[in-house]
């Protein structure tokens, strides 16, 4: 007998107000744009500072999802990709599966289950490291 994949977010006690406590299963990512910011000397004082290094900008169509469907786009600010073999840019439709986020740190941790049919292998786990996001809804 087959085993059936069960696909749960998985989030902390005290999520962060911009989390989609309900879960995005089924939401597409539909474009992907990477953008890092110029370096802005002034703001630096030999020490980290907050500013804007780089953001990662999932825009989303969650009108299939099972839950949240007022997710419109997600921005990672000052993002690393934990996961470098894999790449998100250049692909069609990619469906969320299923979401952990952890906070480590000044530095959360999200991994995100998800499927493209175009690619192989389908279901693969994209990791990402940020320091604040943005979710715009509608």
């Amino acid at each position: 007998m087959a085993k059936i994949k069960e696909y749960v977010s998985d989030f902390p006690d005290n999520p962060p107000e911009w989390y989609w406590v309900n879960g995005l299963h089924d939401a597409g990512i539909v474009e992907v744009e990477a953008f890092e910011f110029p370096f802005d000397y002034d703001k630096f004082v030999r020490e980290k500072n907050n500013y804007n290094r780089n953001i990662l900008i999932l825009k989303i169509n969650a009108k299939g999802a099972l839950y949240d469907t007022s997710v419109q786009g997600i921005h990672f600010y000052n993002y690393k990709i934990l996961t470098p073999d894999i790449s998100l840019e250049g692909r069609k439709t990619i469906w969320w599966l299923a979401d952990r986020l952890s906070e480590n740190e000044n530095n959360y941790i999200l991994e995100i289950d998800l499927q493209d049919f175009d690619a192989y292998p389908e279901d693969f786990t994209f990791k990402i490291k940020f320091e604040r996001a943005e979710v715009k809804r509608k």
